[in-house]
């Protein structure tokens, strides 16, 4: 009885040995798919906005990174590349544009669509 006994605490605890193991591994498997993940996403947006989300601006899909090159691309080509013409342009205070191009701050859906319409109409090509 003994034995019995030294067998099922044995196969018990094996089993939490084992079940031990995979809960390790499935985290550690986590773990390296995340930083993974990180460091691919990250050199994606390293050049432009890196520390934001990658989320669509707007219905196209557009990205932070899209949007701050076509605001960069409309100031550039259609405003002399004057953040302070841009800014009269979308009717956004000149800190507002000046923090978009540093990457300081999330641009909106509107200022995309607004962009987009002003090159339009100036015949400007921004993407």
């Amino acid at each position: 009885m003994n034995n019995n006994g030294n067998k099922q605490n044995s196969n018990g605890t094996s089993a939490v040995r084992r079940l031990t193991l995979v809960v390790a591994g499935m985290g550690l498997s986590a773990l390296a798919a995340y930083l993974i993940s990180r460091v691919r996403g990250g050199a994606r947006d390293k050049s432009v906005l890196g520390s934001f989300p990658a989320t669509a601006v707007d219905d196209r899909g557009t990205g932070q990174a899209e949007a701050a090159q076509i605001l960069r691309n409309l100031r550039d080509r259609g405003f002399d590349a004057s953040d302070e013409k841009l800014a009269i342009a979308l009717g956004r205070p000149l800190e507002e544009v000046a923090a978009w191009n540093a990457g300081q701050e999330l641009i909106d859906d509107d200022v995309v669509m607004k962009a987009r319409g002003i090159a339009l109409h100036r015949g400007v090509h921004v993407e």
